[in-house]
């Protein structure tokens, strides 16, 4: 499973409570490309919802393992925010791993906010003392410079889970 774009109508999605531009979709990985399937294949798969997230924690948690968290701070060294990149399309996918919010726990606290603006960058920012909408000029600029956008929606990761909290906008 997978971040993608509202805008993409992919043919099987999930909703994302407050979401209007973000969804969920259901893909399989072929290298690093990804495929998603039609209603027809889905319908004939049968696929229990259990079964569901099992393949899709396993694939984000594979793709969580291998990235590293890059920390930017502030001229007194507090953490701003904390930015995940890859040079492969995983980061739409190492979001959605069960333990995403453990490795921002002792850094960032327990509830952060979370902005995807494309499959290989997320961006992560304290829900505490955060100025996350100062950022929106690097947030839309990794959106539009990117053949693959998802999002510039906020969303609130805690462990009730995940809600949609805000949209960057240039002012």
């Amino acid at each position: 499973m997978i971040l993608e774009p509202k805008s993409m109508h992919r043919e099987v999605t999930w909703e994302i409570p407050g979401a209007g531009r973000t969804v969920i979709a259901p893909v399989e990985l072929e290298g690093d490309q990804y495929r998603f399937p039609s209603r027809k294949t889905w319908d004939e798969s049968h696929f229990a919802p259990a079964d569901i997230q099992r393949r899709g924690a396993i694939m984000a948690a594979a793709d969580l393992a291998t990235l590293k968290p890059n920390y930017h701070r502030d001229r007194k060294q507090v953490i701003q925010y904390a930015e995940l990149t890859s040079d492969r399309p995983i980061v739409c996918s190492a979001v959605l791993a069960p333990k995403f919010l453990d490795l921002f726990r002792d850094t960032l606290g327990d509830k952060v906010m979370l902005v995807v603006p494309n499959r290989f960058t997320a961006y992560v920012f304290p829900v505490l003392a955060s100025n996350y909408q100062d950022y929106y000029p690097m947030v839309l600029d990794a959106f539009d410079s990117s053949t693959w956008p998802i999002s510039v929606e906020v969303f609130e990761l805690s462990d009730k889970g995940m809600r949609t909290v805000g949209v960057y906008q240039s002012p």
